[in-house]
């Protein structure tokens, strides 16, 4: 069968617009060989949202906006999209218009919450979420206010270090003429100086002489001091000897003697019936004072008148 040039033509022209039109949906992110669903949505200012611009769930594209409608009676704005069937939506879900990059490109992001899962065309909820900018100028502004409070700060301290300086200038200028003043003090002063100086070297170099002189004398006298000292203790030390030894020697016979039962001492020790004695007649003696105590007029008698009642003393002793 053959085909005139003009159907060539226009089956060529056919094809070339059917490949267009799918390359453009291509482009435009929508696959025309898959199966996808709408949902629409709606929003009080879509912010610049544009058809073709994707749908997100997880950061990954799963669907393409399809239709932005105006709706003036309500005020509003219908956005339709298509997404893919392998993403179950529920009927909690969320469609979140949100930017994707810091110059405002936006994008729509699907929230999935548990629910009952939905169908096609089914009206999801629209949410608006704060811009990249919005959010970096909410973070930034505590920091812009820290920075204008450092600046405030900084200018303080500058203003102090502005009287400070003006103080050291003041300081340094007084300084200055205090060193003038020292420096012509010492000027005036320099020959008393140099004299001071003078005369304090012969002083040392006097001294230094007088120093060496006096220990050329000390040492023969220190020598000599030395030696009557060591004299001196070796006779003392001797006689001390000697002492010791005589007392010694007089205690070794005094103990001796004791020990062979001479003397006083060698008897009382050596004799036990001098001990016995002794030791009764303590004892006696004891109980004579002790009755005198008791009953002095036995022992002795007298009287204011001079007389005496022998016959109660009689009596007394019979009794």
């Amino acid at each position: 069968m053959k085909f005139s040039k003009e159907a060539k033509v226009g089956l060529l022209g056919v094809v070339t617009l059917t490949i267009f039109y799918l390359g453009f949906n291509f482009l435009k992110g929508l696959d025309m060989f898959s199966s996808n669903d709408e949902y629409y949505t709606y929003y009080s200012d879509v912010q610049g949202l544009q058809v073709s611009n994707p749908v997100t769930y997880n950061g990954v594209t799963v669907g393409r906006v399809m239709k932005i409608l105006p709706q003036q009676a309500e005020n509003r704005v219908m956005v339709t999209m298509v997404i893919s069937r392998d993403i179950e939506l529920t009927e909690n879900t969320i469609a979140v218009l949100a930017d994707v990059s810091i110059l405002g490109s936006k994008a729509i992001k699907i929230v999935i919450n548990e629910g009952k899962v939905v169908a096609d065309n089914y009206e999801l909820k629209g949410e608006l979420e704060g811009g990249l900018l919005d959010s970096a100028t909410e973070q930034i502004s505590p920091t812009l206010a820290k920075v204008d409070s450092v600046l405030i700060n900084l200018n303080e301290v500058i203003k102090q270090f502005s009287n400070t300086g003006n103080a050291m200038k003041v300081l340094m200028a007084s300084a200055t003429q205090t060193s003038n003043g020292v420096n012509g003090v010492v000027a005036r002063n320099s020959k008393n100086l140099s004299d001071i100086t003078a005369n304090a070297a012969v002083l040392t170099s006097n001294l230094n002489r007088l120093t060496i002189d006096l220990d050329r004398q000390i040492k023969p006298i220190l020598a000599k001091t030395s030696t009557f000292t060591d004299s001196l203790n070796a006779m003392q030390l001797g006689k001390t000897v000697n002492t010791l030894n005589t007392s010694v020697a007089s205690l070794q016979s005094i103990l001796r003697d004791i020990s062979n039962g001479e003397g006083t001492l060698g008897k009382l020790t050596q004799d036990e019936a001098l001990y016995t004695n002794l030791n009764n007649t303590a004892s006696d003696l004891d109980a004579l004072i002790s009755d005198l105590k008791a009953n002095p007029k036995r022992y002795v008698h007298f009287s204011v008148f001079g007389g005496k009642d022998k016959s109660k003393d009689k009596k007394e002793e019979q009794e």
